[in-house]
């Protein structure tokens, strides 16, 4: 394995560093400090992850594209929430809500960084501290975010935070995929989730603590199907002309969501033990053509606010919580 660091860009006076993770296939993967940002995942010489080649871009955004994403990944409803016994108002970024952590979240800093290799793996942990200053979050939250690439080409996202002062967690990286060499539509894909429930959201795209069933609609992945005849079907089902939902997951040793290239054969499974994925077709190129799909393992969107769910994503003061995301890549044809 080997790494590779370089500057790449200057934010608020603050260098931002690339580092390339590199196996002996000549696969690697770019990680940057800005954002805690996963830009490529290279395999064959194709990168499957939506990305841009401009460093810059990704300081403006709007879209989080495969950035970290937290302390709380997906909407808090009125940025509003409860915790031991005392209520907290959040800043609000989407309207009255408060979306992936807030205008001072996870993906609007560049972080520290330290990397380390071994013969069959290397790995990069970007480092943060985030005071309640910085993101209205109650609590000071020490953060690391470790990327590892290894010889099996697999990625391994490792989120830890170590609280002083009760908080939430329930981070992600805002992952989007396209398997297709040209990255221009999402033909040939096929997704599968290991999952039979998703949650109901309101206009305003917050659940409303209830959950459906996927079967019988365009939203039952669970023996796959191909995207474009889905969003078909959810669009005559329900009028909706995009996914942007979250499903219920098993927690198993078998992969929560698959993504297969129907053409080239280009597979990526997604492992995780947590109880949610959001999924979302994306048009990153704003020319009515869905050209990105994210893939977002965590806990439920809005958890805090639904106890009955039992997904706890508070923190005790002085608490440490793990959560670890796996994506496996393998060609299943030449």
């Amino acid at each position: 394995m080997q790494i590779k660091k370089r500057q790449v860009a200057t934010f608020q006076k603050q260098p931002v560093f690339q580092y390339r993770l590199i196996n002996q296939q000549k696969n690697y993967i770019d990680v940057l400090s800005y954002g805690a940002t996963w830009q490529s995942l290279v395999i064959n010489g194709q990168n499957l992850l939506a990305h841009f080649d401009r460093v810059e871009d990704y300081f403006a955004t709007p879209t989080y594209l495969c950035q970290t994403i937290g302390r709380v990944a997906g909407r808090i409803s009125h940025g509003s929430f409860q915790l031991a016994g005392q209520v907290y108002q959040l800043p609000q970024n989407e309207g009255q809500n408060t979306l992936h952590g807030g205008p001072g979240g996870f993906a609007k800093w560049n972080w520290q960084a330290s990397a380390s290799q071994t013969e069959k793996s290397a790995e990069v942990i970007f480092t943060k501290l985030f005071t309640s200053k910085m993101d209205g979050f109650p609590g000071d939250l020490s953060v690391q975010v470790a990327f590892s690439f290894d010889e099996q080409n697999q990625v391994k996202i490792t989120f830890s935070g170590t609280t002083a002062g009760a908080t939430l967690f329930n981070p992600t990286n805002h992952a989007y995929f396209n398997l297709n060499p040209v990255q221009h539509d999402l033909q040939d894909q096929f997704l599968t989730i290991n999952s039979q429930q998703r949650l109901e959201l309101d206009q305003a795209k917050l659940p409303t603590g209830n959950f459906l069933a996927n079967q019988q609609t365009g939203y039952d992945f669970n023996h796959g199907q191909l995207l474009v005849p889905a969003l078909a079907e959810i669009n005559q089902q329900f009028g909706k002309s995009e996914i942007d939902d979250a499903f219920v997951v098993k927690n198993s040793q078998q992969p929560i969501a698959t993504l297969t290239n129907q053409k080239s054969g280009m597979q990526l499974e997604l492992y995780s033990s947590r109880p949610g994925l959001v999924v979302f077709t994306a048009d990153l190129n704003q020319d009515q053509v869905f050209d990105a799909l994210a893939l977002e393992a965590q806990s439920l969107p809005d958890a805090i606010n639904h106890p009955q769910w039992n997904d706890e994503i508070a923190l005790a003061d002085g608490a440490k919580k793990e959560y670890q995301i796996i994506f496996r890549c393998r060609q299943l044809k030449s």
